[in-house]
């Protein structure tokens, strides 16, 4: 049986930064596009806190004078939604635009991955070859490169997006209301500690599953190469059992893994809803009692902001674990491509020789 000397299952990425660097290296060449990305990103972010803005002169400079209006002249209410929906289709557009710019550089990306890829390994020796299982060297090709794909496609225009946006939400939540602002930022420390300890359990769990999982599929391919070898010798009972051991392996990991990932979504939209009437309870208090300066469409608006506060901030904490997984596929990548190559000590001239007498002599002739 080959063995992986490559890093075992579980263990952490031996250097996050410097990955992510290499990573990052290859964006190089769609730098102009990538410019671009960030634009429509922010479009997308300024957008998206213009339409929430807006609700407070559409509520209040429009809708509330409406209904105390015996004959109401709806003309400035329809244009101020005409606007609305421009600034939604604004924000649309970005987002379309820079959604298909992050499809092409990440399939661009991952062909310049493969390629070097597959030429490093025609530089390899033999023993390389001997010595690594070949399921866990095509894992490389496959599981780890989709979830590169997946992060620089998603999650990092993801992340950008995200950050932007709770940049561009918290200021305009400060600008609304700052007292309302301050129950907000209380629930998002408890936010964090959330994602914190959530997202480390299922970060070390993502990561001994891509191990786990090259190591099967690994295992896999030199079974079903070695079949014949195992049914000669009668070694059907010890290959179930290996088997068994690695698929239960995967399966505990997967499990871990997501269990995490999976219940820290419905956390945070819980918290995000309760919030949600907190700040209700806490706006409504607060215009009633004169405080602040608020009005209907200034709460209105303020309970948009934070969920458009919040989204983003529980969009993050779900990216975190596919860019962990991502991070640790690609570590493997980049393991492959720095092995070392065979190294050739020298210089081979075949010649034509014949054999007289017992002994070997150079000949001319053909």
């Amino acid at each position: 049986m080959h063995k992986n000397k490559m890093q075992p299952p579980g263990m952490k990425p031996q250097n996050m930064t410097k990955t992510v660097g290499r990573i990052l290296s290859y964006l190089k060449e769609y730098r102009w596009r990538f410019i671009a990305v960030l634009v429509c990103i922010m479009m997308a972010a300024a957008t998206s806190v213009a339409s929430s803005l807006f609700l407070e002169p559409l509520i209040d400079d429009y809708i509330k004078p409406l209904v105390l209006m015996d004959n109401p002249d709806f003309s400035g209410l329809l244009k101020a939604i005409a606007i609305l929906g421009v600034i939604y289709l604004l924000g649309i557009a970005a987002t379309l635009i820079y959604s298909q710019f992050m499809v092409t550089i990440s399939q661009g990306i991952l062909k310049k991955v493969r390629d070097e890829m597959f030429a490093k390994m025609q530089t390899l020796s033999i023993g390389f070859f001997d010595t690594h299982q070949h399921g866990d060297l095509m894992s490389r090709y496959t599981n780890d490169t989709d979830t590169l794909r997946q992060m620089i496609s998603q999650s990092i225009p993801q992340v950008f997006s995200s950050i932007l946006t709770i940049v561009a939400v918290a200021a305009a939540m400060i600008y609304t209301s700052w007292q309302l602002t301050l129950i907000v930022m209380l629930a998002v420390v408890l936010m964090l500690i959330i994602v914190k300890t959530l997202g480390g359990k299922s970060a070390y769990y993502f990561m001994r599953q891509q191990k786990a999982l090259g190591a099967l599929n690994g295992y896999i391919e030199e079974m079903i190469n070695g079949q014949k070898v195992v049914k000669v010798f009668c070694h059907e009972d010890k290959s179930k059992a290996e088997f068994n051991h690695l698929n239960d392996e995967l399966c505990r990991d997967m499990t871990g893994a997501n269990s995490f990932a999976n219940i820290m979504m419905p956390i945070m939209n819980n918290l995000g809803n309760l919030l949600y009437v907190v700040l209700a309870i806490a706006g409504g208090a607060m215009a009633i009692n004169g405080v602040g300066g608020l009005t209907l469409g200034a709460i209105a608006a303020f309970l948009e902001l934070s969920r458009g506060f919040f989204r983003p901030i529980s969009q993050v904490s779900q990216q975190v674990n596919s860019i962990v997984m991502a991070l640790a596929g690609a570590e493997r990548i980049f393991e492959l491509m720095d092995a070392a190559p065979e190294n050739d000590e020298g210089e081979v001239t075949l010649v034509k020789a014949s054999k007289k007498d017992g002994a070997y002599s150079e000949s001319d002739s053909p």
